[in-house]
This record gives C-alpha cells, structure tokens and sequence, in this order.
C-alpha cells in the first residue's frame, strides 16, 4: 500500500506543482484518497503519554489504512526537525511507517520513515 500511496501523492503534485499551502494540497491528496477508495482519517488525534499521563495531544495530518502516517509540508526545503517530528508521532501513535512529503520544491520529496 505504501507504494500506491506515493504514486498517488506524486500524481497530487504532478497536477498541482509547487506553491500552493499545506492546506490546499491535503484537500488534494484527500480527494485522491477519495476517488481510489483508499480508507483514511484526517487531522486524527493521538495523545503524549509521559509518566503513564496524557500531557498533550497532536493531530496527525492523514492516516492512511490506519496504518501510515502522512505528514505533509509545503516548505522551500525539509529540516531534520521534520523528520523528528514523522518519528515522534510514529512512536506516539504506535504505527510503524510514516511519509513525510514535501510539496514545496521544484522536485516532491517523499522520505520514507520505519518504526
């Protein structure tokens, strides 16, 4: 499934290119989730366990197949930050692979993380 789901964020950005807000190509990528039938959750929440307490939450951008994390950016470059980030929310949400992509660039990068 991980690699259907690439094809279809590079699809997103083939038709859409760079530019746009973060916002405008979730919308995308969700309508591309859509149209496929490909089952997914959107800005689901996962709690920060920390001394056996909740002491935050996030909201992950897409959950796909209950399985992979989608984190999207549309930044000029990706960050090491970025990674962490994918990475904490892996070990938060208890899911093993996450995409972090970025749509920001001449070129989308996809860089694929593995709990």
């Amino acid at each position: 499934m991980g690699y259907r789901v690439q094809g279809l964020l590079r699809n997103v950005y083939y038709s859409l290119g760079p530019g746009f807000r973060e916002q405008t190509y979730q919308r995308a990528v969700i309508r591309a989730l859509q149209k496929q039938a490909i089952p997914f959750e959107t800005e689901k929440t996962i709690d920060i366990i920390y001394d056996g307490e909740v002491i935050d939450q996030y909201r992950l951008d897409l959950v796909v197949e209950g399985k992979i994390i989608l984190e999207l950016k549309a930044v000029d470059e990706l960050h090491p930050r970025h990674e962490a980030q994918l990475l904490s929310y892996l070990k938060a949400s208890g899911l093993r692979l996450g995409l972090l992509v970025n749509f920001g660039t001449n070129k989308i990068q996809i860089r694929r993380k593995v709990m």
